[in-house]
């Protein structure tokens, strides 16, 4: 098949349907460029994420979920700035043009671009190495975007689900041998292959003030540094308050610690608001008005003793003091 025949079998056809509904969208696939319409007091947020077999999925690996996961970890980055989904872009480079890879694929990039009603317009196909880039594009209103750098004094930290079931699925990849006969092994595979970018958390964001976030792609440690360096505060972690997945649950503690900690993949979102702002998240919360959230710790001031020795965080255990070492070690590609 043609590079022309494969867009319009399996990208542009769907993607025209989508874009009749999505208002933002002017002009999308057929064109040298797309036209997009940002509403008078709006934004536009822009994230690429850049999927290559070997590195960011598994050479066996479902086409289905590759699709689905290389859209839901963009739209990840939309829910953590507090942007909705309005359309994204896709340079697709294949080795061939295995027509039953194409179609899964696409059949799971359009399973959640349709869950989210979102707009593919435009791309890029080309021949080599299997990799998948996604630019990804949302809108929120001016001055209301959700940034790194607004975590303030005495802040709560939160998060929005459990962690490290999907950074489990990694390893039990890596080491076959642990599958078999292993009760968790589903759920941490579906976690790793089909995270839930937490689109629902966008409205309750901006109603509660939320001050800073991002989402958890490489362990929660490593991310919340992210906030800390560039919001220039600390941070106190209570480690019985970490959410543990289930998937982990049959480990010892503190292999679930330290997959909770530093594990990747778990795109949940990591972020701070004051404690007003969190009591009332809570109470609407209990009342069925908002989602569950989960409280693990708090933003400190940041004293000279901890720049001088590079640690931003400081762990607890019921309010006191951990003298045991924790382990630190979130993914980095270099």
């Amino acid at each position: 098949m043609g590079e022309f025949e494969l867009i319009r079998k399996y990208f542009t056809l769907h993607s025209n349907e989508v874009n009749l509904e999505q208002n933002c969208v002017q002009l999308g696939i057929g064109d040298d460029c797309a036209l997009i319409n940002i509403p008078h007091g709006d934004v536009l947020a822009v994230s690429t994420d850049t999927f290559l077999e070997g590195t960011h999925f598994f050479k066996d690996t479902n086409p289905f979920a590759i699709g689905f996961k290389s859209l839901a970890v963009n739209l990840s980055d939309l829910a953590a700035m507090g942007a909705e989904p309005v359309a994204f872009t896709l340079a697709l480079t294949l080795p061939d043009s295995n027509e039953d890879f194409i179609a899964e694929f696409s059949r799971g990039l359009f399973t959640i671009a349709d869950r989210f009603r979102i707009s593919l317009v435009g791309g890029d196909t080309t021949r080599g190495p299997l990799s998948v880039t996604i630019t990804v594009m949302g809108k929120t209103p001016c001055n209301e975007a959700i940034r790194r750098s607004g975590a303030r004094d005495n802040d709560v930290i939160c998060v929005s689900g459990a962690l490290g079931g999907a950074a489990y699925g990694v390893a039990l990849r890596y080491d076959k041998s642990k599958i078999h006969g292993n009760p968790d092994s589903a759920k941490a595979f579906n976690l790793l292959d089909y995270p839930n970018p937490r689109m629902d958390l966008v409205p309750f964001m901006h109603k509660y003030r939320v001050n800073s976030a991002l989402d958890i792609s490489d362990g929660f440690l490593g991310d919340l540094k992210h906030i800390l360096d560039s919001s220039e505060k600390s941070a106190e972690i209570d480690i019985k308050d970490i959410p543990i997945s289930e998937a982990l649950h049959n480990l010892p503690a503190d292999e679930q610690l330290n997959y909770a900690l530093n594990g990747g993949d778990d795109y949940e979102i990591c972020f701070t608001l004051s404690e007003k702002d969190y009591l009332l998240w809570q109470d609407d919360y209990k009342s069925g008005k908002a989602p569950k959230i989960y409280r693990v710790g708090t933003i400190k001031e940041l004293s000279d003793n901890r720049i001088s020795k590079g640690n931003r965080v400081t762990f607890t255990e019921n309010g006191k003091a951990v003298s045991r070492h924790i382990d630190r070690n979130s993914f980095s590609h270099f």
